[in-house]
């Protein structure tokens, strides 16, 4: 096993940069090195999180309740979860809230109607993928029950 001697860096001629690195511009290089793991740690949070947002974009289009020829056209749906959304039955019913979020593993659309004959009633529904449907509950305020409901894609 070999010996190796410590030298003092004015002892060290290939190193005698060395004494010229005085204490200002050590914290210089130390601070940009932190803003550049700081930016990287940033970019790789943000690109995380952007892949694991669910892809809601399955639930745009215009879906007809079979039972009675209801519609719901989904329009267009915002990063916020917003939707914006059209309701007929079979003239236009105005909506006072409509918004999409995941649950346990389905995609679930809200909607909650604003009209006469329709105050406080609102859709729960469940994207079904592999038979492309949404299915759930409708909630008729007027009436104070539930129905469980199927809507197709319109083809």
């Amino acid at each position: 096993m070999s010996h190796v001697e410590y030298k003092p860096a004015h002892e060290r001629p290939f190193l005698k940069e060395e004494k010229h690195m005085n204490s200002h511009n050590v914290f210089i290089v130390r601070i940009i090195f932190f803003v550049l793991a700081l930016s990287l740690s940033v970019v790789i949070a943000i690109s995380s999180i952007a892949s694991d947002q669910p892809d809601f974009s399955l639930l745009v289009g215009e879906w007809v309740r079979p039972d009675g020829g209801y519609l719901i056209h989904v329009q267009k749906i915002k990063t916020d979860g917003s939707v914006d959304a059209a309701y007929y039955n079979p003239s236009k019913i105005n909506i006072a809230e409509a918004d999409v979020s995941e649950w346990k593993g389905l995609h679930k659309l809200f909607i909650k109607l604003d009209d006469a004959g329709y105050p406080g009633s609102t859709y729960t529904l469940y994207y079904y993928e592999e038979k492309d449907s949404l299915a759930g509950f409708y909630y008729q305020a007027a009436l104070d029950q539930t129905f469980e409901v199927i809507f197709l894609r319109k083809q």
